[in-house]
């Protein structure tokens, strides 16, 4: 019968991830040293473990017993003469790749390292205990990460994509790792999570040495410019389905990070199955604001502004946060948000009354604004449907004002050719946006009629636009029997006491006073007045630009006013050409009039007041 000892060569990427090694050659020798291994001796990983240099190894030549090749698990057999099942053995191996190596015109080296020294007798007599057994050796990581890197320039990042909240794994989701980079940022690669949210992306130095001179001249260069660093600088995006999981930026990216990078990414988006039940709030408005008072930036402040930024609301805004679909009885999920007139300071611990919430999404008028709310994402791949985005619709919602998930996924799934039965085929992705609101169903202070006022002209105070602040609730709970008006508390209902909308525009004017003296056809000279009106209660900028045609004159003006912190900047003698800027020279002219306001909607901000004013002037010196 043949002796054979069965073996097994991994290395660690990371403390949990391992990788077979195949293709290698593992070489069996007489011990190099007559070193003889004491039968309980465990083999010293640290101490055993080294790079065979090309000396040591011609001079073992004569000792070495037998050759194989691992397989594509790392597996390898050698048959043991007779004569040597009770003496000790040198095992090397020898590399010239390592698993998943990114290909190069040059061939590799071949390089040779000594694992350790075992006793063939045990190793035999184990394996006749049990037919199962086999030898097995784990190269450490810090090891294994030097040889892929030093001598190969096999560089990977090995991760798990989690949820932020259960710490559950996100499956199927796309994960792309990129270089931060003074010049520009290079994506090293991307790979799709497994079930268990497992990811690996392999790389070589090329993919974050490039420059926009590559292919001939690569080089890494590193943001913080004033010291070299040889590691990529890395940070992450993740998307499932088209929703963004993981959005990091250069301000994220761990610094210089060595051949073998282990990472965790968290995600705050739930992806559940339909009948996993997890904790329901409302939690922000749109992507910048949280749904809270407090004192970070995100905050609501005591009165009502967002931000620390004291952001207003405008235009639709998106109520974002999660809910499950079912409650832990497994009973049906809805929910409503309601607005009330009467408000209170967000920093008190009591609420408007809850009458005064009347003002329900899906009921006030105009006040829902349809959109998505999630998404479906199929378990196993499919060509057909394998993504179902989920939007709300008027008829989700009861005669109450409550919205249902449930019901906007079933009508999504039939309108597909599916039934609530294919439900269990799909993971859930609970997309941020709860609900969106039109917040111009809700204001109601008159605009500024856009002739009311000539630029330079002050606005009385009897025209002012007035602050409007408004209370947003939301509500939460299980359905148990709707016909019987059986419902459960769910917990997760809150108040946000303030929130100030707006929806006005600015109000704006602008002239150039000599014209309006003269005709919009005359050429003017002298000192050259600008004459402007810019009003909003929430004002943030204004700014007043002069440009020639032949851009020799290319400045702002800044005459105090227009620069102020002020929300009324009115100015009837603004001068464009007074010393020390008396330098206006035959030549055409453009004044410009800009403006923003601290109008935002949690997404974006408001655009009025980005396109200018214009007035545009012919200047001649020599005009009499």
């Amino acid at each position: 019968m043949k002796n054979i000892f069965k073996g097994s060569l991994r290395g660690y990427v990371c403390e949990d991830c391992l990788e077979e090694i195949s293709d290698v050659d593992v070489l069996l020798y007489h011990p190099y040293r007559n070193e003889t291994r004491k039968a309980e001796a465990v083999p010293d990983v640290k101490g055993d473990f080294r790079l065979v240099t090309k000396e040591e190894a011609k001079q073992r030549e004569k000792l070495l017993i037998a050759k194989a090749k691992t397989d594509a698990k790392g597996n390898f057999e050698f048959v043991i003469d007779e004569r040597n099942l009770n003496v000790d053995f040198d095992i090397d191996f020898v590399c010239g790749s390592v698993p998943r190596k990114i290909p190069k015109p040059k061939k590799d080296e071949l390089i040779q390292f000594h694992l350790t020294t075992l006793s063939m007798g045990i190793e035999l007599e184990k394996q006749a205990k049990n037919q199962n057994y086999r030898w097995q050796y784990d190269i450490i990581h810090k090891w294994w990460c030097y040889i892929r890197g030093h001598f190969f320039d096999a560089w990977v990042i090995c991760g798990h994509l989690m949820n932020c909240q259960t710490n559950k794994p996100i499956a199927n989701a796309k994960v792309t790792a990129i270089d931060a980079d003074f010049l520009t940022d290079d994506t090293l690669g991307y790979a799709m999570t497994d079930a268990d949210g497992h990811f690996r992306i392999d790389y070589s130095s090329v993919d974050f040495k490039k420059t926009f001179l590559s292919p001939w001249f690569n080089v890494e260069t590193d943001p913080n410019f004033l010291s070299f660093q040889s590691g990529p600088d890395v940070y992450f995006k993740a998307e499932l389905a088209g929703t963004t999981l993981i959005n990091e930026t250069k301000a994220n990216a761990r610094k210089n990070v060595p051949y073998c990078l282990c990472v965790t990414l968290c995600s705050e988006i739930a992806v559940t199955d339909p009948d996993e039940s997890f904790p329901s709030a409302w939690t922000g408005i749109g992507a910048k604001f949280s749904a809270s008072y407090g004192t970070s930036a995100p905050d609501f402040d005591a009165e009502g502004y967002a931000s620390s930024d004291k952001n207003v609301l405008f235009s639709t805004i998106k109520l974002t946060g999660q809910a499950a679909l079912k409650s832990a009885a497994g009973h049906p999920i809805e929910y409503r948000f309601s607005v009330s007139d009467a408000t209170l300071p967000n920093d008190t611990l009591t609420n408007p009354p809850l009458g005064s919430f009347t003002k329900i999404v899906g009921l006030h008028p105009n006040l829902f604004v349809p959109g998505l709310v999630s998404k479906l994402e199929r378990k196993v791949f499919s060509l057909i449907h394998n993504q179902i985005p989920i939007y709300s619709a008027q008829s989700d919602f009861d005669a109450e004002g409550w919205f249902s998930v449930n019901h906007a996924i079933e009508r999504t799934l039939i309108s597909y050719g599916l039934t609530l039965a294919d439900l269990a085929l799909y993971n859930v992705i609970d997309e941020d946006p709860l609900i969106a609101m039109n917040t111009a169903a809700l204001t109601t202070a008159p605009n500024i009629l856009p002739d009311s006022f000539s630029a330079g002209q002050p606005i009385p105070a009897t025209n002012d636009i007035p602050v409007e602040k408004f209370a947003i609730r939301f509500e939460i709970r299980s359905v148990i029997d709707k016909p019987a008006n059986q419902f459960g508390i769910v917990n997760g209902g809150k108040i946000l006491n303030s929130v100030i909308m707006n929806n006005n525009p600015i109000y704006r004017k602008l002239a150039v006073k000599e014209l309006e003296e003269s005709t919009l056809c005359s050429p003017i000279n002298g000192t050259i007045h600008a004459k402007y009106t810019l009003y909003h209660p929430y004002l943030a900028s204004g700014k007043l630009h002069l440009n020639s045609n032949s851009l020799t004159i290319d400045r702002d003006v800044l005459d105090g006013v227009i620069n102020s912190a002020s929300v009324k900047r009115i100015n009837a003698n603004s001068p464009l050409n007074a010393p020390p800027l008396d330098n206006l020279v035959r030549c055409t002219y453009s004044l410009k009039l800009y403006a923003s306001t601290r109008k935002h909607n949690g997404d974006f901000g408001d655009s009025d007041g980005g396109t200018p004013l214009e007035q545009v002037f012919f200047y001649d010196e020599n005009q009499v």
